[in-house]
């Protein structure tokens, strides 16, 4: 697999350049997962109704991938696996545990215990507060996919260092009241570089086996 860091790039140019190479690889072409960081946008999935008009300046864009609308902007560490499911015998659920999996045990590494949530994809951490099925939790790193032709693309987004108001412009990911969270809130040594180095070690550790 070829990690490559992208450093920071627009999101539209990211996506577009995500869907090309999905469309021309085939069963030769190696497996890549990209690291980057995006200027501040929304992100809205196939679930949530369109809508395309800017959120407090700050522009809305419909994409393809799963789930509702999230934030992405500068502080943050959003992760785009390019994998051939079928050449790896994945099924999707085995990537999204693969993802969970790399997520959480980069935040072990700075003594962050991240959980699981039923029905409600990504990673959470506990706080006190919060309500309902988020009582005493708060996401710290939302995930949604899109497979096409066997193979993903979209990803992940860690919060690390990222300026958090824009998500209370919006219902994160769908859901009322959802508190968001960095991971420099739980570990002052969590700096997107530091972040980044452990991601690209245990991105090696936990695709290594399953992946070209």
């Amino acid at each position: 697999m070829i990690i490559r860091d992208l450093g920071k790039v627009d999101y539209l140019t990211a996506w577009q350049e995500m869907i090309d190479f999905t469309k021309k690889r085939d069963h030769a072409t190696e497996d890549e997962f990209w690291i980057c960081e995006h200027p501040p946008v929304f992100t809205l999935g196939t679930s949530l109704k369109n809508n395309i008009l800017p959120i407090r300046g700050i522009p809305c864009i419909n994409t393809d991938r799963g789930g509702k609308i999230t934030y992405h902007g500068p502080g943050q560490l959003v992760g785009y696996p390019l994998i051939d499911l079928k050449k790896n015998s994945l099924y999707p659920k085995e990537l999204l545990d693969l993802i969970n999996q790399t997520v959480l045990s980069v935040m072990r590494e700075f003594d962050v215990e991240g959980l699981l949530v039923p029905q409600a994809p990504g990673i959470y951490v506990s706080k006190p507060g919060g309500a309902d099925q988020f009582l005493n939790l708060a996401k710290i790193c939302s995930i949604g996919l899109k497979i096409s032709n066997h193979s993903s693309y979209h990803g992940f987004a860690l919060n690390v260092s990222a300026n958090l108001e824009p998500f209370s412009y919006i219902n994160p990911c769908g859901y009322e009241g959802l508190r968001i969270v960095n991971l420099n809130e739980f570990a002052q040594n969590a700096t997107l570089e530091s972040t980044k180095i452990v991601l690209i070690e245990k991105i090696k550790e936990q695709f290594r086996e399953k992946c070209s």
